[in-house]
């Protein structure tokens, strides 16, 4: 669970204003390969999760056969459609997945994205990469972007005491109106009373963002 310390230190890195001041900030080792001007604000343990459907999805459409006046055929047919239909939603629903943990590695947080250390399956999410992003938990960070090779799709989770600031800091970049910014839902609440201003000018910062100001 993230400490009052952890939040003071989520606080401090949020409140930095220019890169002048977050150079100033204690260097930061990583195995991480960074780029030309990124810098890592953090490293600690965290598991990497992704989704797996617990089946293939299986449907056989049936196909109606039948003779007979023209009302029984219409109603014949709506028959058939309604148990296509029930068909279909039944295998969707066998088809579900869930989140399984794939691993446990070392995560880098940078100013400009994540770092997911881990021999097999390693990954960089950049924070203006995301489509959508969330915050299911308070030590579980969503995030969903595009494979900048293949361009499939993509969904991780990461279990983290830093989930909150992996989520902040993702929206404030690439979604400011997201609604968990503005109502700081994405405070733990055994933290929210401390340094609350923090959260309120990340909302203000957030929305003049969103109104397109450059915040």
């Amino acid at each position: 669970m993230l400490t009052p310390y952890d939040w003071g230190f989520i606080c401090g890195l949020l409140a930095t204003r220019t890169p002048q001041e977050l150079a100033a900030r204690p260097f930061v080792p990583t195995a991480a390969r960074l780029r030309q001007g990124e810098q890592a604000l953090l490293t600690g343990p965290a598991q990497r999760h992704a989704w797996k459907p617990t089946s293939a999805p299986q449907y056989q459409r049936h196909n109606l056969s039948a003779r007979g006046s023209l009302g029984f055929l219409l109603a014949a047919h709506a028959v058939n459609e309604g148990i296509n239909a029930i068909n279909k939603s039944r295998a969707q629903v066998r088809a579900q997945g869930r989140w399984d943990v794939e691993s446990a590695g070392t995560l880098t947080v940078t100013t400009l994205g994540i770092h997911y250390l881990h021999p097999e399956n390693w990954a960089q999410v950049n924070w203006t990469s995301s489509e959508i992003c969330d915050l299911p938990a308070p030590d579980l960070y969503e995030v969903h972007f595009r494979n900048s090779e293949t361009g499939n799709r993509i969904g991780l989770r990461f279990r983290t005491i830093w989930a909150p600031l992996l989520f902040v800091m993702t929206a404030f970049a690439a979604h400011p109106g997201h609604p968990r910014l503005h109502d700081r839902s994405w405070v733990p609440p055994h933290v929210a009373h401390l340094h609350p201003e923090v959260p309120a000018e990340v909302a203000a910062v957030a929305a003049d963002r969103a109104r397109g100001g450059q915040g």
